[in-house]
């Protein structure tokens, strides 16, 4: 062999020996916490991957009931909700989360773990046309694979790591930031405290006003998605409760001003054809009471229970009368 083929053999190797030892130290790390299998000290920041450690963590837990949604049932307790079901919950909420992705969880937990109850939380905005992944990690491909070691490898490359390490090391707060899938109280708490209220109230309206006044049409697309999940629970023969999540009237109103309201009286019809849900999203005694809400968007988790309880008629439980209707 000569010096020239040598030289490049060598190099190719040690190139793969220290592509080797990046991508080990980075498993290590695990930023992200999908393989648990070291502990060197540093919190897990699932922000960084949600679905990909929603759908690692959703194989390990087996649920027998999930809870679908966007951010506001990502902030939903899941033991508020295992006080009715009486087995294993899983919330399943996504911040920004598409119909899409909501279809493609549930058609796998159905397809692979013992579902007796399904929840969904509806969000006007996620059936609007225009709507969009907010370039996520979502994977379709995941859910037709698994996780396999090229997923795997991906993942590990893909993280930031050094944008990772500048925010977890001088702030490496060991308390669960979620639980079960659910963001936790301890972490809703962080959010209120860091953050000022008058600006997340109108940082949120600013951006509702911009959706609603973009809004195109119910798509067709989003609208079929949640046809199917339907029909998937129908299917399998699963109780299914649907509702839709109770925003403060401060964003019903920007319905009003943005002139979209024809097309969000149209969405509950719509919903209506499909299958029988429970309205919160309506101007009432809860949706009045600001301090209820993280801001316009979010209801407080420990008044999560509410939901619950309407739905599952629980009478033990002072809820207020005009929380929540029933629409068939």
């Amino acid at each position: 062999m000569n010096k020239h083929k040598r030289f490049i053999i060598l190099t190719i190797l040690f190139t793969f020996f220290i592509f080797s030892i990046g991508v080990f130290i980075r498993y290590i790390i695990d930023p992200v916490g999908l393989n648990n299998m070291f502990d060197i000290g540093l919190r897990k920041d699932e922000a960084l991957a949600y679905r990909t450690k929603k759908y690692v963590e959703l194989n390990k837990i087996q649920p027998n009931t999930i809870i679908l949604g966007g951010s506001r049932v990502h902030y939903l307790n899941p033991k508020d909700l295992e006080k009715y079901t009486q087995d294993k919950v899983y919330n399943l909420g996504l911040q920004f989360g598409t119909l899409e992705e909501q279809y493609y969880f549930l058609k796998h937990s159905l397809e692979n773990f013992p579902i007796n109850n399904v929840l969904i939380g509806l969000n006007f905005y996620t059936f609007d046309e225009n709507f969009k992944d907010n370039s996520s990690d979502f994977n379709r491909a995941i859910f037709e694979k698994g996780f396999n070691s090229f997923y795997k490898l991906k993942h590990y490359l893909e993280i930031p790591l050094f944008k990772y390490l500048n925010y977890v090391i001088p702030n490496n707060d060991k308390n669960p930031y979620y639980e079960n899938g659910a963001i936790s109280f301890y972490h809703q708490e962080k959010v209120i405290n860091n953050n000022n209220k008058e600006e997340m109230w109108e940082g949120t309206l600013n951006y509702y006003k911009k959706t609603y006044e973009n809004y195109n049409i119910l798509g067709n697309s989003n609208l079929d998605y949640y046809k199917k999940m339907v029909e998937l629970c129908k299917k399998y023969n699963i109780k299914l409760n649907v509702f839709t999540t109770a925003v403060h009237k401060s964003q019903l109103q920007l319905i009003e001003e943005t002139n979209t309201l024809e097309l969000f009286d149209s969405w509950k019809n719509e919903l209506a054809s499909i299958f029988p849900f429970w309205d919160f999203m309506t101007e009432n005694s809860v949706t009045s009471n600001e301090e209820l809400y993280i801001d316009s968007s979010h209801i407080k988790q420990e008044f999560g229970y509410l939901y619950f309880a309407k739905i599952f008629e629980d009478f033990d439980i002072e809820i207020p009368e005009d929380f929540g209707i029933f629409i068939e």
